[in-house]
């Protein structure tokens, strides 16, 4: 008994003696198994992808690291909101390769697009809100200093018929080319030998897409005739392929019917590679304009484009690019998403499609918004944004499944009285986290509400999505510029306009992270504005109705106008 008592005593003592041990082993291991620091947010403004050399942070990004985070990132289990589900609602759909219905579809090549900051392997802006998520029309950053803006040139363009200058939603594109393919190019002698060419890339409603150097407006190769209305913007492959994607919006030239359709061109020679005729016999609406703007995934060479036919074409291009011999071609191989909405039968596309790795996302002309599988192209999650949509939907990623997308309708189906609705939703499960509403004109010829796209708020704006209405308060003219707080929806400011505006607000941003934002209007106006509190710094006049969207390069602007102008504006 007395020798059991000794050896409980003994068993005690060790365990005393062995537990600081432990804590420090333990304190040791915590240390080596913490893995990596999470960076700091750094200032990401547009679609910057040159080196940033005033990072904000003191311990530099290792971007090994971050793409290993993304490889073992696991798939995210989201369930789908009881309202969004397709099933609920009286919705077909399937697929087609020619005039064959294809079944249980599912693409060969994964479909997977990355963050917005790598869509684009050349620099500049490339495509309609330039990226895959829709969130800005602006590159690199901007030395502001006096707060002004200042005409630096402008170009004189045409019309065909009625239609003059540049429309809706006429974006540019503006890419600086690798110097190589710069001398393949048919571009004019003294273009060729410019080192750090920045190529301004128009589609106007004269029917022809122009070539102008971003410094000076010259022309920088003679302009592609096409000779119809493009009332859409043009697109540059994001991989810096000398391919340029470009839709139409007009069937009528001089009183004569002409076909109408989707376009793409080699950008070595501009001779027109593949053209998709829009009005097709499988399609459940006979009406072939491309106002919508294409994505391109690079990894399977497959772009995706959405016609006011109601197609979603999904395009293998199998591209063929021998840049050592300046040539390149493509064979196209075609697939048709096709649909029938559960709103009404008004179908047809004209914003632009977003994507979020294996999503895509659009809205079309009766007020459904679709969320769509791109590997086995079905539908994930719809929602019934009560009318007519053309403005495009722009994706926020906050990390760890937290992905949302805002969108805005016009006063088109509802007639008189109509609102439009500014609404965020769950990107991935469907569920409407906030909306908002705003009595908007209606006028069947020029509609109100939201036709722009808009703002998502980065760095110091980092809390705000901004949009832009036409005819708000139920007046012919006249609209907002609206900051709301991304969580809440509030309204943070408001800018009344005196005119209504169609044109898109772009952001634009300081390296030391400074947003200013730049709106455009019906009246001819071009204004510079504080992005943090809506404070109007400066403002120009541009003589015409600007529906079109400005594109920036840095601290210079470019954007037409109704009024047959092409203008290049500094940011001081």
């Amino acid at each position: 008994m007395r020798a059991s008592k000794i050896i409980i005593i003994i068993n005690v003592i060790i365990l005393i003696l062995c537990i600081p041990g432990f804590i420090v082993l333990n304190s040791y291991l915590s240390k080596k198994n913490s893995g990596t620091k999470e960076p700091e947010a750094t200032f990401v403004p547009g679609n910057n992808t040159e080196d940033n050399t005033r990072l904000p942070q003191e311990d530099e990004i290792n971007e090994n690291e971050v793409e290993e985070e993304e490889e073992k990132e696991e798939e995210i289990q989201v369930e789908i909101v009881p309202e969004a589900l397709p099933s609920n609602y009286n919705f077909t759909w399937d697929v087609l390769k020619d005039n064959t219905i294809l079944e249980n579809y599912k693409r060969k090549d994964e479909v997977k697009f990355p963050s917005y900051n790598k869509y684009n392997e050349i620099k500049g802006i490339t495509t309609f809100r330039g990226n895959n998520y829709r969130n800005s029309a602006s590159y690199g950053y901007a030395d502001v200093t006096e707060e002004k803006l200042e005409k630096i040139w402008n170009v004189k363009i045409g019309y065909l018929d009625s239609w003059t200058g540049v429309g809706w939603n006429g974006q540019p594109a503006i890419v600086n080319w690798d110097g190589n393919l710069r001398k393949k190019m048919n571009l004019y002698q003294d273009k060729k030998n410019k080192d750090n060419l920045k190529e301004v890339i128009y589609g106007t409603l004269d029917g022809k897409i122009y070539f102008l150097d971003l410094d000076d407006g010259s022309y920088t190769r003679d302009p592609i005739n096409v000779g119809i209305p493009i009332k859409g913007s043009v697109t540059v492959d994001p991989r810096g392929y000398p391919l340029l994607y470009s839709g139409q919006g007009i069937d009528v030239v001089n009183g004569k019917r002409v076909s109408i359709g989707f376009r793409i061109f080699s950008l070595i020679d501009q001779k027109m590679l593949y053209f998709i005729n829009g009005i097709d016999s499988t399609s459940h609406r006979l009406w072939g304009a491309f106002d919508s703007t294409p994505l391109i995934h690079k990894e399977t060479d497959t772009l995706f484009e959405c016609g006011e036919n109601g197609f979603l074409y999904s395009i293998k291009l199998n591209t063929n690019y021998d840049i050592d011999n300046g040539k390149i071609s493509i064979e196209p191989d075609v697939i048709k998403y096709r649909y029938t909405s559960p709103v009404n039968r008004r179908l047809g596309i004209e914003s632009s499609i977003a994507a979020y790795k294996n999503y895509g996302y659009f809205v079309d002309n009766s007020g459904t918004f679709t969320c769509i599988d791109l590997n086995t192209l079905t539908p994930v999650w719809i929602r019934n944004v009560t009318d007519d949509t053309d403005s495009t939907a722009a994706i926020e990623d906050l990390g760890s499944g937290n992905v949302f997308i805002y969108t805005a309708n016009e006063v088109d189906i509802q007639g008189q009285g109509g609102y439009s609705y500014i609404r965020k939703i769950n990107a991935l499960s469907g569920e409407l986290i906030w909306e908002k509403k705003y009595k908007c004109a209606y006028n069947p010829d020029i509609a109100g509400g939201a036709l722009a796209s808009p703002v998502i708020g980065k760095n110091n704006i980092s809390n705000l999505v901004i949009y832009t209405l036409a005819k708000t308060d139920n007046k012919q003219n006249g609209g907002k510029l609206i900051a709301f707080n991304k969580e809440t929806g509030e309204e943070v400011w408001v800018l009344d306009m005196d005119f209504y505006s169609w044109s898109s607000p772009v952001d634009i941003y300081t390296k030391d992270g400074k947003c200013y934002i730049i709106q455009c209007d019906s009246g001819g106006n071009m204004f510079l504005i504080e992005g943090a509190t809506g404070k109007v710094l400066d403002q120009i006049p541009l003589y015409a109705n600007v529906e079109g969207s400005p594109a920036v390069y840095e601290d210079i602007i470019v954007v037409g106008t109704r009024g047959q102008q092409i203008w290049g504006i500094k940011i001081k």
